[in-house]
C-alpha cells in the first residue's frame, strides 16, 4: 500500500525541463506533483483538483505568473504560491511579493533551496489555517524541543501582513534569508533559504549579539542600544534592526549587495512591521505578570464551645457532662466539710502518735 503523500503540489512552467526537474525532486521528497505547461492549463487543473502549494514561473507566454497569482488569490486566497524567477526580474518579483506571493526561487535553483522553501511554506499555510479558526492564537509550530515564551500573539491577518513585508524585503535586497525574531529568541517568521532546524540557534545568536551591543552602548554613554547592527563575512553580511524594543529584523544578504540599499529597504520594512505590531496582542514580561491565583483550600469548620451566655431571667445552664464533677467539688468545699476538717486538725495536734495510730488517722503506716 502506497504511503500517503505529504502534500499536493502544482508546478507551472512553459519549460518542460524545469517541470520535469521539479516534479522528480519533489516526488522523491514524498509529495504528489502535477505539472502544467501554461497558466491557462494550471487554472483548469485548479478547477477540479485540490492543491496545497503552487510553484509557478514568473514569465510565461499567455498568462504570466503574476496574472496566475492574482486569479488564484481571487478564488483561494489561502493557497500559497511560490514563483520562479531569473536574476533580472527584481521589479516583477517585488510586485509579486506585494500581491501575496509566499516566496520565490531563483533560477538556477538548488535542491536544498527548493525543499526548504516548500517545507516552510506548507507548514506556514497549515498554521494560518489553524489560526483562522482562532484569530488570536497564531502560534509557533509545535515541536518536541521546548519553545521560548511568546511576547506577541498575532492574528492570521497580521501574520500574513508580516510575511508579505518580509517577502518584499527579501526580493528588494536579494537576501538569502529574512527573519523577524522576538527578544526571547522566538522566530515569528522567516523567508528565503533557511534550514528549519537551524532557526532556533540562529535566533539565539542574534539575540545574544544584540545583548552584547547593548552593553557596549551603555559603556559609551548611549541612552539606548544601537538601533542597527552589521556583521560582514567572507560570503554574506548580516544586518539586524530593532523594532519596538522587543523585535529584531534580521537580513542575510550576499556580501556583494550594497550596504546602503539594505539599510534603506530594512528601515522601510521595519516601519511597516511596527504598524502591524501596534495592533497585536502583547504579553507582559514574566516579571510583570500578576501571580496566579491559587484556590484556597477549604478547611473543616472549627468546633465552637457551647453557648453558655446567661439568658435573661434564669441562671446559665451547665453542660450535662460537667454536672457530676461540679457536684463533687461542691461537696468537698461545703461549709460543713470545712468545719469538720478544722476540728479534726485541732484533735490531731493534741493526740500522741500511738493514739493517732489507734484511731486509724495515719493509715497503715509501718515503722
Amino acid at each position: 500500500m502506497a504511503a500517503e503523500p505529504l502534500a499536493n503540489i502544482l508546478v507551472v512552467d512553459d519549460s518542460e525541463a524545469i517541470c520535469r526537474a521539479l516534479r522528480d525532486l519533489l516526488t522523491m521528497s514524498g509529495y504528489a506533483v502535477r505539472t502544467a505547461p501554461s497558466g491557462e492549463r494550471a487554472l483548469q487543473i485548479l478547477e477540479t483538483a485540490s492543491m496545497d502549494l503552487v510553484i509557478t514561473d514568473l514569465k510565461m507566454s499567455g498568462i504570466s505568473g503574476i496574472q496566475l497569482l492574482k486569479k488564484i488569490k481571487e478564488k483561494t486566497p489561502a493557497l500559497p504560491v511560490v514563483i520562479l524567477t531569473g536574476f533580472g526580474d527584481l521589479d516583477s518579483v517585488v510586485e509579486a511579493m506585494r500581491s501575496g506571493v509566499a516566496d520565490y526561487l531563483k533560477k538556477p535553483f538548488s535542491v536544498n533551496e527548493v525543499i526548504q522553501v516548500t517545507e516552510r511554506e506548507l507548514k506556514r499555510s497549515k498554521q494560518l489555517q489553524a489560526a483562522a479558526a482562532v484569530p488570536t492564537a497564531w502560534a509557533a509550530p509545535a515541536t518536541t524541543a521546548p519553545q521560548p515564551k511568546r511576547i506577541f500573539i498575532f492574528s492570521a491577518r497580521e501574520a500574513d501582513g508580516i510575511d508579505k513585508v518580509l517577502s518584499a524585503l527579501r526580493a528588494e535586497t536579494t537576501a538569502e534569508s529574512v527573519l523577524l525574531i522576538e527578544e526571547t529568541g522566538h522566530v515569528i517568521s522567516a523567508k528565503g533559504i533557511s534550514n528549519e532546524r537551524d532557526m532556533p540557534s540562529l535566533a539565539a545568536l542574534v539575540v545574544a549579539s544584540r545583548s552584547t551591543t547593548a552593553q557596549m552602548a551603555s559603556l559609551l554613554g548611549e541612552g539606548e542600544s544601537f538601533a542597527l547592527n552589521y556583521l560582514e563575512g567572507q560570503r554574506v553580511s548580516v544586518y539586524s534592526a530593532a523594532i519596538s524594543q522587543r523585535l529584531l529584523l534580521v537580513v542575510v544578504v550576499p556580501k556583494s549587495v550594497r550596504q546602503g540599499a539594505v539599510w534603506v529597504y530594512a528601515k522601510k520594512a521595519a516601519a511597516e512591521i511596527e504598524k502591524i505590531v501596534a495592533s497585536a496582542i502583547q504579553q507582559p514580561p514574566a516579571e510583570e505578570r500578576p501571580p496566579e491565583k491559587r484556590p484556597v483550600e477549604e478547611r473543616p469548620p472549627e468546633k465552637q464551645p457551647p453557648d453558655v451566655r446567661p439568658v435573661e431571667g434564669r441562671a446559665p445552664e451547665k453542660p450535662a457532662e460537667h454536672e457530676e464533677s461540679v457536684q463533687q467539688l461542691d461537696s468537698l468545699f461545703s461549709a460543713e466539710t470545712i468545719a469538720a476538717g478544722a476540728q479534726l486538725a485541732q484533735e490531731v495536734q493534741t493526740l500522741t502518735f500511738e493514739e493517732a495510730m489507734a484511731r486509724g488517722l495515719l493509715g497503715n503506716m509501718q515503722m
